[in-house]
């Protein structure tokens, strides 16, 4: 089959066989992605029940959603052949791992750990796999487990396949029950998962015979030889684990994976504590000749002195070093309606998490987190009880919890460290401001106070002098708003958001991260302006902080390579930032390393089970990778964390959108708003799927919402959509019109960023189509003056779209030379290569050399699914007779609806034209007329003279005649 094209997918090699199928790599040629295929056998396609069968595989899995299960896209019937589809997993089977090397007992751990989770999910949805065994199971590129071939799962609530006397499964994998042909449940599975477990740890299988009624008797009686028996140093509680996995009555057996999961965490934990234990008693024959050598090396110190240095091995001692900082309770104010104790429990974070190499400080979003995840976030006071069982699931080793006694005249505050796992109080600190000082003075003493408490190296003790409004603001006042900015940032309240950062800065201009923060709401020149005061204020924040600040700037220059450098350095220095993981995962997105940016959401999301952004971000990952049910799955994940929230339900909007149900994604926009009537991108999308339904009159209704914004880049988006909508309807005069009125304003409002860029844009298309080009030419150069302020790295941009108009004005010298530019500007980044093959082809299309047109715009539209790509390519095909491929191209475009939709909004509508001839010249008349007639409804109120609509009018005619 290797070569030949099954449906969409084209088979490029044999991956895999086993009794229920033959598994290909292949090429989705739709969706551009790689996949595996999964064929029945033909001899077996008469066997009613293993079809049966076949299909319930494909059900049982693509019920499924978890990143430990192997997702299935679909089922098909094509050609006579029965497959799934399923994503395409790079790596070894656990088999294969088992033979190649001996695992560490860690590594087995978070292997096992993941195999759990996987048949968790699974179980919960009352799903038994019937067939884990090490084959099943994958260890891909990333580290991530993924469990396969739900060949044998059994749904509940599905017709039982089975024959009398069969039993299904892998014989030395099976358990007893199966063995003997008894009803199974997910305790068979959790039997199943113990052979792999023992096999993993011993390289062997627990149950053996020289036939297959031999293996079967072991498995029914016989107990397994212990794990010492094959590697040694065993602790244990893995050999308590894999008994009771093991175990023959499944009433004795782990009754579900959620209690493996449990003991495996429990088994992690004390394991760390035991390597303790162990390196302590290691030392005992050591400290009586170490003491002799320590004394003669006092004396010799004491005799001649010199500079000795001892290097602590920092990492390990900030691993040990580790604290929660509980909010303070504010006994004067128990509302803390000022945010004094919030203030101090915010910037006591700041301050001793200055030493990483030597502390390791819990941040204030990750306390936060832990609260909402015991459902207390609303909490202002944290009893003992609360703060104990926080600093667990925190992993640390200290707790402090604090009082403020007093505010005025002078601040008086208390705190006391305790040890999480005793409980026992080690210390206690009291600390009284002098009159007139304020709180950040009143930290200043805190601070180092702890640090000599905990007895924490001297080094330390030096770094955490350094006055905290060095590292944050020298204004009360400002730090509140500060503070109060970043509360409203994580529940997306953007405006909101917005002003507390401004309001911080009034009263501080030097404040670093408020620059950051307002930098990342703003657009163009001025995030530019924000992010560079940010930089050039960096000295003023925290070490965390300057890696941010370094990594923003860095990312809004193009530098992209620097910027994700800056990034794994916090990783590196504070391993459970999950704002890092999750920033890595979001610009690995916008750089198209999905699958990277898969690994470091999925990291986020296991630092913060409840990280909202996170599994924002990841819904929208996975709809790229054409995982629809995947992507709904994260989004309502993240609506049920946020259910009073617009932003979830806004997400969900987008992707029911990009999908092509508009129904769903109105009703879900239209439930942002009933969240927060303001929250300007539901509107901006409701005008948006309004516009593609033909509803000109409430798309128009919500875009003019836009432009009554306080916001006035929010204005200027506003009168954009109202421009593009006109220009989809074909009323070219009325949109030039708003656009010219749009580009007064701007200059009134002193915009002159991209939003006044895309209007000059607008303007050149729209003069294209009227068959100006001079007029075209002049407005993309008045944009593109204004492109290269906003964007001086991109030059790609601005070359693709000069040989384009100039192409299309066939002034095919000069867009020669455009092309020329362009490949120069792109140089060897091979990444930006789509826009110089468009503009190739779009030149080899206007010289009506049509196949190296194709070729050029088949490699484009191959390399980013951008309409201008689609579009083009599919006008070459049509021109060359290829309609089959014409059709599949105009039907890409046409299902999708996206941003890009709404600012390409003649393409779009044209295609309708272009699809239409495409059906006609493959006599599919119906069709035909259908696309005709829709391209002729959108733009029944276009501008008199255009060509296609007189054109398209007339085959309509004729066809209906014919008919």
């Amino acid at each position: 089959m290797i070569g030949t094209t099954i449906s969409h997918y084209k088979i490029l090699e044999k991956i895999g066989e086993g009794g229920m199928g033959v598994v290909y790599k292949a090429q989705d040629t739709k969706l551009d992605r790689i996949v595996a295929l999964k064929f029945l056998p033909k001899h077996l396609l008469c066997d009613s029940e293993t079809k049966t069968r076949f299909v319930h595989e494909a059900k049982a899995a693509s019920a499924l959603n978890h990143p430990n299960i192997i997702t299935v896209h679909e089922i098909d019937e094509a050609e006579g052949e029965c497959f799934i589809c399923m994503e395409y997993v790079g790596g070894k089977s656990l088999k294969e791992l088992v033979k190649e090397k001996k695992l560490s007992l860690e590594e087995i751990l978070q292997i096992t750990m993941q195999v759990a989770e996987g048949l968790s999910t699974a179980h919960q949805k009352h799903i038994v796999h019937r067939d884990i065994k090490a084959d099943n199971i994958m260890l891909t590129n990333d580290g991530l487990i993924k469990i396969m071939d739900f060949g044998l799962a059994k749904l509940k609530g599905m017709t039982q396949v089975t024959k009398t006397g069969s039993t299904l499964g892998t014989l030395q994998y099976m358990s007893p029950e199966q063995a003997q042909g008894m009803k199974v449940d997910q305790r068979s599975d959790i039997f199943s998962f113990g052979i792999v477990l023992y096999e993993l740890i011993t390289g062997q299988l627990p149950f053996n015979g020289e036939s297959e009624a031999a293996v079967v008797y072991s498995i029914i009686n016989e107990a397994p030889e212990p794990l010492a028996r094959y590697k040694a140093n065993v602790p244990e509680q893995w050999q308590r684990i894999v008994t009771k996995t093991l175990e023959k009555d499944r009433n004795v057996r782990y009754q579900s994976a959620a209690e493996i999961i449990a003991d495996l965490k429990k088994l992690q934990k004390d394991t760390k504590t035991d390597y303790i234990q162990r390196s302590r008693r290691k030392l005992i024959p050591f400290i009586v000749p170490m003491a002799i050598i320590f004394i003669a090396a006092l004396a010799y110190l004491i005799i001649k002195p010199f500079d000795f240095r001892i290097n602590h091995g920092n990492n390990a001692i900030a691993q040990g070093n580790s604290m929660a900082i509980m909010y303070f309770e504010n006994l004067k104010d128990p509302d803390d309606k000022d945010k004094i104790a919030q203030m101090i429990t915010a910037l006591l974070i700041t301050g001793l998490s200055e030493s990483p190499q030597y502390m390791r400080v819990v941040s204030s979003q990750r306390l936060y987190d832990i609260l909402r995840l015991l459902g207390k976030e609303d909490f202002k006071v944290i009893d003992k009880t609360v703060a104990s069982e926080i600093a667990r699931k925190a992993g640390v080793k200290w707790i402090l919890t604090g009082k403020v006694l007093q505010t005025e005249p002078n601040i008086v505050l208390t705190s006391e460290i305790s040890d999480v796992t005793t409980g026992k109080l080690l210390a206690t600190q009291r600390i009284s401001g002098k009159t007139g000082e304020d709180l950040f003075a009143v930290v200043d003493k805190l601070s180092p106070q702890i640090a000599k408490d905990l007895s924490l190296p001297e080094q330390a003790q030096k770094e955490l002098e350094k006055p905290i409004a060095d590292v944050t603001s020298h204004s009360p006042e400002a730090y509140r708003y500060y503070l109060e900015g970043i509360d409203y940032d994580n529940k997306l309240y953007s405006q909101e958001a917005i002003q507390s950062f401004e309001k911080a800065l009034e009263f501080d201009s030097t404040f670093a991260m408020a620059y950051c923060q307002l930098a990342l709401y703003s657009k163009d020149e001025e995030r530019k302006r924000l992010i560079a005061k940010a930089l050039e204020y960096s000295d003023k924040a925290s070490q965390k902080e300057r890696y941010y600040i370094r990594g923003w700037e860095a990312r809004l220059s193009g530098n992209d390579d620097r910027a994700i450098k800056e990034l794994q350095e916090i990783i590196k220095h504070y391993p459970d930032e999950k704002e890092a993981f999750y920033l890595l995962g979001s610009w690995l997105y916008d750089m198209d390393r999905t699958e990277e940016s898969v690994h470091y959401l999925t990291r986020a999301i296991q630092i913060d089970s409840l990280y909202k952004l996170a599994y924002n971000k990841i819904a929208y990952v996975y709809n790229e990778l054409g995982d629809f049910e995947k992507s709904i799955w994260a989004i309502n994940k993240y609506i049920s964390l946020a259910p009073n929230e617009p932003n979830p339900y806004d997400s969900r909007g987008d992707l029911y959108a990009y999908n092509g149900k508009l129904d769903q994604a109105i009703e879900s926009y239209k439930r942002a708003l009933e969240m927060k009537p303001d929250f300007y991108n539901s509107l901006r999308q409701l005008g948006h799927m309004y516009l593609y339904k033909k509803e000109y009159a409430k798309a128009e209704g919500y875009y003019q919402k836009l432009c009554s914004n306080t916001l006035k880049t929010v204005r200027s988006e506003g009168r954009l959509y109202l421009a593009y909508m006109l220009a989809y309807q074909g009323e070219f005069d009325s949109s030039l019109k708003v656009l010219d009125d749009g580009i007064v304003v701007d200059r009134v409002d002193k915009i002159d960023g991209a939003l006044t860029a895309y209007k000059h844009s607008l303007k050149s298309r729209i003069y294209q189509e009227k068959r100006n080009p001079d007029l075209a030419l002049d407005e993309i150069e008045k944009g593109f003056e204004i492109w290269k302020r906003v964007y001086p790295d991109d030059k790609v941009s601005i070359w693709d779209t000069y040989a384009r108009l100039l192409a299309e004005s066939k002034k095919f010298a000069e867009a020669e030379q455009a092309i020329t530019v362009l490949k120069e500007e792109i140089g060897e980044d091979q990444t930006q290569m789509h826009s110089y093959w468009w503009a190739v082809g779009i030149i080899e299309l206007e010289k009506g050399n049509l196949e190296g047109s194709i070729t050029n715009l088949e490699k484009a539209a191959k390399a980013t699914p951008f309409i201008g790509y689609r579009f083009y390519l599919g006008k070459a095909y049509v021109k060359a007779g290829r309609l089959g491929e014409a059709v599949t191209e105009f039907e890409k475009l046409l299902s999708t609806y996206d941003i890009n939709t709404v600012f390409n909004p003649i393409w779009v509508v044209k295609a309708h034209y272009l699809l239409g001839i495409a059906y006609e010249k493959s006599s599919w008349n119906a069709k035909a007329i259908e696309q005709y007639e829709e391209f002729l409804d959108i733009w029944k109120n276009a501008d008199p003279g255009i060509p296609e609509v007189a054109d398209a009018k007339e085959r309509v005619m004729r066809l209906k005649l014919g008919s």
